[in-house]
């Protein structure tokens, strides 16, 4: 593999632990895009459909092999197939098939056996797909895709509609023919109540500073002195934090700088030096962090400390940063670019006072 490629597929992996996919896809996702970087004559629409020509008894048996490779040429903004027909909605059935009911059955009676769940995931699941039987009778990408269609017209909520896509996914596992679908975003709105305190901050860094392994109290660290979003966070390198600084390239194709105060400087090198720390920063007990693993933690340590569980999520900590630098320098400009805003209305967002700091003037100003 050319220098070029290996580029593409570094940047590819950094894009793909961002995703929130499980370690077992990330690492299939991985092996098929390596694979077919290293054999395609070209990385475009006709280098695809040619290796997909060239495998197509491979892709029938990994069903996944398709998806990495596409996946990949969108990350490359390269078109890859026809333009995609209008998706129809399902219509609902009269009943549910008994065939369905005992495969809904069995699902159910495997998910309460397996101690992996709890039952309020098993009641989703189970909810879920009786929702998904009641409009088709077979599993298959095209009434996967027509299912979301039809719950999009019902207006239902981009967060139950990505609840209603994992249950399929994992019925589809269990029955041995997985499917992968797109997920709807959700588009967190900043409630500058759901942004953890200065005191919480110091909390949970205390908490994870007295426990064996200190990786996670400088994760914490590093989020709440940068206001680095995760996908920026994921690329950082001992190397980086040591050094002070480090530029890279972000959401929109802009160019960031970051700097590390000086303290954490000095903690990571001594901490690096002692543990034989290099390479890429962000890496948990199973490899690079992922973003569904990290929440996981957030929300652990934040019950342990006492942190309402909605603060406790990788982009709050952006939040952290920036209301925390308001309260020493009132320089919005300054924080636009640090925060890698293409506009300075995005950040005036951090200037809105949480309900307990507007309580606080309130009793301090309202004397008369």
């Amino acid at each position: 593999m050319n220098n070029d490629r290996q580029k593409i597929l570094t940047d590819y992996i950094f894009y793909l632990y961002t995703t929130g996919r499980t370690y077992d896809t990330v690492g299939k996702y991985i092996k098929h895009v390596t694979d077919f970087l290293e054999m395609t004559k070209e990385v475009n629409r006709r280098g695809y459909l040619n290796y997909k020509r060239e495998n197509a008894d491979v892709m029938v048996r990994h069903s996944l092999m398709c998806s990495a490779i596409c996946d990949l040429l969108s990350f490359l903004n390269i078109g890859y197939g026809k333009r995609e027909k209008a998706v129809k909605p399902l219509e609902k059935l009269d009943v549910i098939s008994d065939k369905n009911k005992k495969q809904l059955n069995d699902f159910i009676v495997w998910l309460t056996d397996n101690n992996d769940y709890s039952s309020h995931t098993v009641d989703i699941y189970y909810t879920s797909m009786k929702k998904y039987f009641e409009y088709a009778n077979e599993v298959n990408m095209d009434n996967c895709r027509r299912f979301i269609k039809s719950l999009e017209e019902e207006k239902l909520s981009p967060a139950t509609i990505r609840l209603r896509i994992t249950a399929i996914e994992r019925f589809s596992k269990w029955l041995k023919k997985p499917i992968e679908l797109k997920r709807p975003k959700i588009k967190r709105k900043l409630d500058v109540n759901n942004v953890p305190t200065e005191e919480e901050y110091n909390r949970l860094l205390e908490y994870l500073k007295g426990k064996n392994n200190k990786d996670y109290y400088f994760f914490i660290k590093v989020l709440g002195t940068t206001g680095a979003r995760l996908s920026e966070f994921q690329r950082f390198t001992w190397e980086d934090i040591i050094s002070g600084e480090v530029t890279l390239k972000g959401k929109g194709n802009k160019y960031r700088r970051f700097f590390f105060q000086k303290q954490l400087q000095q903690e990571a090198k001594a901490y690096a030096k002692e543990h034989g720390k290099t390479g890429i920063f962000a890496v948990g007990r199973f490899g690079p962090i992922t973003q569904r693993g990290f929440s996981q933690h957030l929300k652990a340590w934040g019950k342990h400390c006492g942190i309402d569980s909605k603060k406790m999520h990788a982009h709050a900590f952006r939040h952290f940063f920036a209301k925390m630098f308001l309260k020493k320098n009132k320089d919005v400009i300054q924080l636009a670019d640090l925060l890698g805003h293409g506009s300075v209305d995005t950040t005036r967002i951090y200037l809105q006072k949480s309900y307990d700091e507007q309580k606080k003037d309130f009793n301090r100003n309202v004397t008369w």
